[in-house]
């Protein structure tokens, strides 16, 4: 499987005088628990996500790329998917404002410190992404999305499960793409909210990349959202990619996001 190694420029018109923070982000894969850790890196519980630390000042029109790649493994248990690594750095003091407090949550690596040097980039740079594919399975499949019905007062955050993509034959996609009904917003995770739910689940979140909002968990997701208000018929979409050799069924591989509105406004 690929490696990620990544790189950056700096074009902007300060130094970063502090350093940088790299954030590492993997779909449908995990950061490889198995290879040693660096000790400058901090690490998700789920080994989906690193933010690594790079203390030393990065002049205006320097270039770097770490030392050695990201290690990364593939979830055994799938014959076929889809997986991407996402990456992006910023100032060490002005960290994007969906940064999660790292430091208190994710569990530091303890091995040799992973290291920034000089490269050559034509062009400015602060992220990048590399998608890979891992095929086994022969001839197509039918990969389905379910269904999903949010229900409760106005003004209030709600919760619902999110099932899980079906396929014929197995195994399925795990990477699941939501647009929300209108008149709903994505409710904001506090740590509180988090941790109230058992290791095995995750929400459903969006990505600082794109902008979507993804469920990417092989055993339990859940939707959390607030409903603003009511808007007769509109309808959100939960999908999922068609398979590398092809869906036979392609018309399946969406359903809608409904909304039903309990109580009295």
């Amino acid at each position: 499987m690929p490696l990620l190694t990544p790189a950056f420029k700096n074009t902007g018109p300060e130094s970063a005088s502090r350093g940088v923070v790299l954030r590492v982000s993997v779909t449908n894969a995990v950061i490889d628990s198995t290879a040693p850790s660096h000790r400058n890196c901090y690490y998700s519980d789920d080994y989906r996500t690193a933010f690594c630390e790079f203390p030393g000042a990065v002049p205006v029109g320097a270039a770097f790329e770490t030392t050695e790649p990201i290690a990364e493994r593939i979830n055994a248990q799938y014959h076929e998917l889809e997986a991407a690594y996402t990456y992006a750095m910023w100032p060490l003091d002005s960290p994007s404002p969906h940064t999660p407090d790292y430091k208190a949550h994710y569990h530091q690596g303890t091995g040799d410190a992973l290291g920034l040097k000089p490269t050559t980039l034509s062009a400015g740079k602060h992220g990048g992404e590399l998608r890979f594919r891992w095929k086994a399975l022969e001839g197509p499949a039918d990969w389905s999305a379910g269904a999903i019905t949010i229900r409760g007062r106005i003004g209030e955050e709600v919760e619902v499960d999110v099932p899980q993509p079906q396929s014929t034959p197995g195994p399925g996609p795990t990477r699941m793409r939501i647009e929300l009904p209108p008149g709903t917003t994505l409710a904001k995770l506090t740590q509180e909210v988090r941790e109230s739910k058992p290791s095995e689940v995750d929400y459903c979140s969006r990505d600082d990349e794109d902008g979507n909002i993804y469920c990417t968990n092989v055993n339990w997701n859940v939707l959390r959202v607030r409903i603003d208000h009511r808007v007769d018929g509109g309808e959100g979409r939960i999908s999922v990619p068609e398979p590398f050799n092809g869906d036979t069924d392609p018309a399946n591989n969406s359903a809608p996001i409904k909304v039903e509105i309990t109580g009295t406004t």
